[in-house]
């Protein structure tokens, strides 16, 4: 239960590093948001696992391997690290053209990747994303779910 957390917590906290990284050096303050509604994520996951620690609750450890799942290895690894910058980084440096690409990746919300520390990452929430999933299963796994 421990690890699947703590799993969590470190992708929310690359994904935090990496949007408020983004704020300052691309002037768009607007990606602050994914911190801050993040965070409120999190301590809701932290809050159901204690709850299914205390009540052994079926529908609180549901809840959290859900939550916990769609938003941070889903959301944030595959649709954030995934697409929003490996697949943009493979497809920018390959030569796509530059009106495909944009039609792809829209300004503002897309970048050109020109900044080694917000692209590496970006690609870094892909992997800690994977690690998140496998103590996410792990978790599940080890788990008597009770009725």
């Amino acid at each position: 239960m421990r690890s699947s957390f703590i799993a969590t917590a470190f992708v929310y906290l690359v994904t935090t590093f990496h949007h408020f990284y983004g704020a300052k050096v691309y002037n768009t303050p607007w990606r602050k948001d994914v911190g801050t509604n993040g965070g409120i994520i999190l301590l809701a996951c932290l809050l159901l696992l204690y709850l299914y620690d205390h009540y052994g609750k079926r529908t609180f450890l549901i809840l959290y391997l859900a939550i916990s799942f769609l938003v941070f290895d889903l959301g944030i690894g595959l649709f954030e690290g995934l697409y929003n910058h490996i697949l943009k980084n493979i497809l920018f440096f390959s030569g796509m053209s530059s009106t495909t690409w944009r039609r792809l990746f829209p300004a503002p919300a897309y970048e050109i990747p020109d900044n080694i520390v917000f692209e590496s990452t970006g690609i870094l929430q892909f992997f800690v994303a994977l690690i998140s999933t496998y103590f996410l299963l792990k978790f599940y796994r080890s788990t008597t779910i009770k009725p």
